[in-house]
């Protein structure tokens, strides 16, 4: 799902021996910082079998260049990911985020960080 050194690079990388993969996991909090957006989220262990129990993660996407955050019903105060894909493309790294409603999101960035809260 991931093509980026970066987050092979990162903690939460190397505890779990390789990019994570982001499947039925919540989103809690965005934060709009400057020219960043920052996620946290929850990973859910039952549909990770990489995870030995649920992981709060947070995902920093720096320089945004720019982003779209489509939001349907929010149960809790979160938003339950479906599919979350990021991919290099010719203008920068592009972060598509699908919630269990169909709602997606997408944000155009130049660098991403990712460490383990």
């Amino acid at each position: 799902m991931y093509s980026l050194e970066e987050i092979k690079s990162t903690q939460l990388s190397k505890k779990l021996g390789g990019p994570p993969v982001f499947h039925d996991g919540k989103i809690s909090r965005i934060v709009f910082e400057d020219r960043s957006i920052i996620l946290s989220i929850e990973i859910l262990s039952d549909r990770n079998p990489r995870l030995e129990k649920n992981t709060l993660v947070s995902l920093k996407l720096k320089n945004v260049e720019r982003f779209t955050l489509a939001s349907g019903n929010v149960k809790d105060g979160q938003l339950t990911i479906h599919d979350l894909d990021i991919r290099r493309e010719d203008d920068g790294l592009h972060m598509r985020l699908e919630t269990i409603e169909g709602e997606i999101s997408d944000i155009l960035f130049e660098t991403i960080e990712l460490y383990e809260k």
